[in-house]
């Protein structure tokens, strides 16, 4: 359920000056200690990754993105890369958000953060090579459950890097990536949407395109799909 709004005129018309003007400067990859939350993320990184583990015992009944996001199929069409969500686009899964209390006990105070998300490769699962589909954020991983040695990578315009367990990294995904978990095992990582730190009046036409995009359909159709899985996931609670 990502802020996917590549198709229309506005993405084409903002991509260049969001680049352009970006206070982080241009790049493919960038320090990720700009945001705060990198560090709260790595220092509390014991306890979110025991609260992640534990989610990721019921890692066979979290979603296929594609069955949430219908229009991520070309970069992936089996139920090898499967996410659970607790926020998108600024929308809140409060339900979700409580199995990881103090994981979201760092992320709340940082409202740069619009979205967080437990996404997960299973073995010997690449995505298809895509672009992001909005220049007004960035991407965030914070490494939780990597096999291998080097064997999990991101290749992103061309230049890797490899997941590690606790660390952070930042990167522009509007250039051509891949994910790729080349091991047995599953790799998971805590994904997160960051706004693209902008000047104004930059900044303010990113986030009034936050707050108008969830009247696309690329955001409520996923939204109701995902209220859908729900009922499923929760079925057995009371």
């Amino acid at each position: 359920m990502e802020l996917q709004i590549s198709t229309l005129w506005i993405e084409r018309l903002l991509k260049k000056p969001f680049h352009k003007h970006c206070l982080l400067g241009g790049g493919k990859y960038f320090d990720p200690y700009y945001f705060p939350v990198a560090k709260e993320l790595e220092d509390n990184f014991t306890d979110i990754q025991t609260e992640l583990k534990g989610l990721l015992q019921r890692y066979n009944d979290f979603a296929p993105f594609q069955s949430i996001s219908p229009d991520q199929t070309y970069i992936s069409n089996d139920d090898r890369w499967r996410m659970f969500f607790f926020k998108a686009a600024g929308v809140n899964f409060g339900r979700n958000k409580d199995f990881a209390p103090k994981t979201m006990a760092v992320l709340d105070k940082h409202p740069e953060v619009i979205s967080a998300y437990i996404s997960v490769l299973g073995p010997y699962k690449m995505l298809n090579p895509h672009e992001g589909p909005w220049s007004g954020i960035l991407r965030m991983h914070l490494g939780v459950v990597i096999p291998g040695d080097k064997k999990c990578t991101l290749i992103n315009g061309g230049e890797a890097y490899h997941w590690q367990e606790g660390k952070t990294v930042l990167f522009d995904d509007t250039y051509e990536h891949v994910a790729i978990n080349d091991t047995d095992q599953i790799r998971a990582i805590l994904f997160l949407d960051i706004m693209r730190p902008l000047p104004q009046p930059w900044k303010f036409i990113n986030w009034a395109i936050l707050k108008i995009s969830r009247l696309f359909p690329y955001i409520w159709i996923p939204y109701f799909r995902h209220k859908k899985w729900e009922k499923q996931f929760y079925k057995d609670a009371k």
